[in-house]
C-alpha cells in the first residue's frame, strides 16, 4: 500500500509539475518561427489575354510571367527568372510575345514556338508600357520618373535603334483606339492623352483623375482608366472627357486588360492581387488573393511594433502574431517605394533604391517629415541620437552623414567599401556595415572614418542587426542562412540555414525589390525572407551567445 501511494504520489506531483511548466509557456506567449506566412507574389503588373483567352501576368520583382486561371485563381509559371522580367507585354498574330524589362532596360521577345528569348533592345531606362497598332507596329514607352519620359517606336527585328517619337513624363500603359491614335495615362498630372505617333501632335481626352497609371478600350471601343491612388477603375468618355468611377479596389493598381467577353481584369502591385470587373454592373470578384507581405526588404522592431518596408508600402505588424496592423502606401502618400527601414524613439528612416532618396517618417502615421535626395543607390539609413542620418550608399560605395535637416549639410564618412548594403548601429559613434561585394562585415568610427574589417568570406550579405551582448547577427543570401558573430573575435557561428532569402539581384549587385532583413528585439532575432515573402524568428539566446564565444560551429 506504501509503494502503491508513493507511486502514485510521484505520478501525481510529475503531473502538477508538468501542468505548471505548460502554463508557464503558455502564457509567454513565444514567437512563432514563421511569424508572417508566405505568399506568392511580389506585385503584379501587366497582364493580357492571349487569343485563346488565357491570361497571362507579369511580375517585374520576381522576374516571371504566369498563367492564371480566371476561374480557379490558380497559376503556374509560364516564363522563369530572369528571363520573364515583365513590366508589360503585348501578343502578336505570329506568336510571338514582346515585353518590357523595367529592371534591366530592356525590350525583349520569346518566341513561343522555339522557346527562345531575344532582347531586341537595350539602354532604355525605366522601360515600361508596350503596344501594337492595327498595322503591326510596336510602340513602347518611359515611366516611374521625370528623367525618363520617352515614346519611341520599336524595331521589332532589333536591327534598328528605337525611334524617338515625344518626350513626356508619366507615360503607363497606354492603348490605341479605333482612331489610330495611342491614348495613354499621365501618372504625375492626372490626365488622359491622345497621340498621333506619327507626327507627335497631342491632345488631351480627360483630366481630374490622381494617379492614373493604366488605360485600356474593350471590344466596344469603349474607354476604361485605372486611377492607383485611390483604387478606382474610371470610365472615359471620349468624346466629351467626362470620367465616371464604376467599381471601387484598393490603392496601387498597376495595369488592365479585357477578357474575350469584355470583363476587365486589373493587377495590384501592392497587394499582389487580381480583381475582375464586370464593367456594366460594377460588380467586383477577386480572381487572385495573394495576401500578406509584397516584397518585404528592411525591418525594425519598437516595443511590441515590427516596422517592415514592404517595396511598394510602409507597414506596421504586431510582432508576436505577425498581423498587420498597418499598410500606408507609397502611391498614396508621399512615402517613395521603401527598401529599408530603421526606427527610434520617434522616426523612421527608410531608403528608396527607385527613388534614390532617404526619407524621414513619423514612425507611427507614415508621415513625411523631411526627403533627401542626390545618393546613388541608397540602400540603408539609420538616424543618430543627434538627429544626423547615416546612409550606405552601394553605387557611390560609401557611407554618407546628413547633418543637418535640411539636408544641404553633408560630409562623407567612409569612401572605398564594395557596395555597403545593410547598416546596424552600435552606439552614436560607431555602426556596422556588410558589404555586398567584398562578402566583409566592418566597424566604422563615424568621427574618424576608420573602418575595421571583422569578418571575411561571407556569401552576399545583406542585413546585419546588432546585439547588446556584443554580436552582429548577418543575413547571408549567397549561402541562405543567418550568421551570429562576436565583434571581439571575429569567430561565427551559423544559426540558421536553408531559409527563403538570396532574391535576384541586378547583375554584380544586391535586388532592387526586397532585401534580407534582420532585426533584434531581446533575444529574438526577425529575418525578412524576400524570396517567398515571409518573416521568420529565431533564437539567439545566452546559451547560442555562449556556443559562439567557445569558437563551436
Amino acid at each position: 500500500m506504501t509503494k502503491w501511494f508513493q507511486n502514485k504520489y510521484w505520478q501525481w506531483g510529475l503531473l502538477l509539475i508538468s501542468n505548471f511548466f505548460l502554463l508557464q509557456a503558455g502564457s509567454a506567449r513565444a514567437v512563432p518561427e514563421i511569424l508572417v506566412p508566405p505568399s506568392p507574389f511580389k506585385g503584379l503588373n501587366g497582364l493580357r489575354f492571349d487569343s485563346t483567352g488565357q491570361l497571362y501576368v507579369g511580375s517585374v520583382a520576381e522576374q516571371t510571367i504566369y498563367k492564371v486561371d480566371v476561374a480557379t485563381g490558380k497559376y503556374e509559371v509560364f516564363l522563369k527568372s530572369p528571363d520573364g522580367q515583365a513590366d508589360d507585354f503585348i501578343f502578336t498574330p505570329n506568336g510571338q510575345i514582346f515585353y518590357t524589362a523595367l529592371l534591366s532596360s530592356e525590350v525583349r521577345t520569346f518566341d513561343c514556338q522555339a522557346n527562345k528569348v531575344t532582347t531586341i533592345a537595350a539602354g532604355i531606362p525605366a522601360v515600361d508600357p508596350i503596344a501594337q497598332d492595327k498595322s503591326g507596329r510596336i510602340f513602347i514607352g518611359q515611366s516611374l520618373s521625370l528623367k525618363n519620359t520617352g515614346l519611341y517606336e520599336l524595331d521589332p527585328t532589333g536591327q534598328n535603334s528605337p525611334r524617338l517619337i515625344l518626350n513626356k513624363p508619366g507615360l503607363n500603359a497606354f492603348d490605341f483606339g479605333s482612331d489610330g491614335l495611342l491614348y495613354s495615362p499621365l501618372q504625375f498630372t492626372g490626365e488622359i492623352i491622345k497621340i498621333n505617333v506619327d507626327t507627335g501632335a497631342i491632345a488631351r481626352v480627360a483630366s481630374g483623375l490622381t494617379s492614373p497609371t493604366a488605360v485600356k478600350f474593350n471590344s466596344k471601343g469603349e474607354l476604361f482608366a485605372l486611377d492607383a491612388a485611390t483604387g478606382e477603375v474610371v470610365k472615359v468618355d471620349v468624346a466629351t472627357g467626362q470620367t465616371k468611377a464604376i467599381a471601387q479596389l484598393q490603392p496601387g493598381l498597376d495595369n488592365l486588360t479585357f477578357s474575350p467577353t469584355d470583363l476587365l481584369y486589373a493587377s495590384n502591385f501592392v497587394d499582389s492581387d487580381i480583381n475582375e470587373v464586370n464593367t456594366q454592373t460594377g460588380r467586383v470578384r477577386k480572381v487572385v488573393n495573394s495576401g500578406g507581405l509584397t516584397a518585404p526588404g528592411g525591418l525594425a522592431v519598437y516595443d511590441n511594433s515590427l516596422y517592415v518596408a514592404d517595396t511598394n508600402s510602409y507597414r506596421i505588424l504586431d510582432r508576436k502574431t505577425g498581423r498587420i496592423q498597418q499598410t500606408i502606401r507609397s502611391i498614396v502618400t508621399l512615402i517613395q517605394n521603401p527598401l529599408t527601414v530603421s526606427v527610434n524613439d520617434s522616426n523612421a528612416i527608410v531608403s528608396s533604391w527607385f527613388a534614390g532618396a532617404v526619407q524621414r517618417l513619423n514612425r507611427e502615421t507614415g508621415a513625411v517629415l523631411n526627403t533627401y535626395t542626390g545618393f546613388g543607390v541608397p540602400y540603408d539609413a539609420i538616424e543618430l541620437k543627434n538627429g544626423s542620418i547615416v546612409v550606405a550608399d552601394c553605387a557611390l560605395g560609401q557611407l554618407t552623414q546628413i547633418v543637418d535637416t535640411k539636408g544641404t549639410n553633408r560630409r562623407t564618412v567612409a569612401k572605398g567599401l564594395a557596395c555597403p548594403t545593410g547598416l546596424a548601429l552600435v552606439n552614436n559613434t560607431t555602426v556596422l556595415v556588410t558589404e555586398f561585394l567584398s562578402n566583409s562585415l566592418s566597424r566604422v568610427d563615424l568621427t574618424t572614418g576608420q573602418r575595421t574589417v571583422i569578418a571575411k568570406n561571407l556569401s552576399s550579405p545583406e542585413g546585419v542587426a546588432y546585439h547588446a551582448d556584443g554580436i552582429a547577427v548577418v543575413a547571408e543570401t549567397g549561402t541562405q542562412s543567418v550568421r551570429a558573430i562576436d565583434l571581439n573575435t571575429g569567430k561565427s557561428l551559423t544559426l540558421k540555414q536553408n531559409l527563403p532569402i538570396g532574391l535576384a539581384g541586378f547583375p554584380g549587385g544586391p535586388p532592387p525589390y526586397g532585401l534580407t532583413g534582420v532585426a533584434i528585439a531581446g533575444d529574438t532575432v526577425y529575418i525578412t525572407g524576400d524570396l517567398d515573402n515571409s518573416i521568420r524568428t529565431l533564437k539567439l539566446d545566452s546559451s547560442i551567445r555562449h556556443k559562439l564565444r567557445r569558437g563551436l560551429k
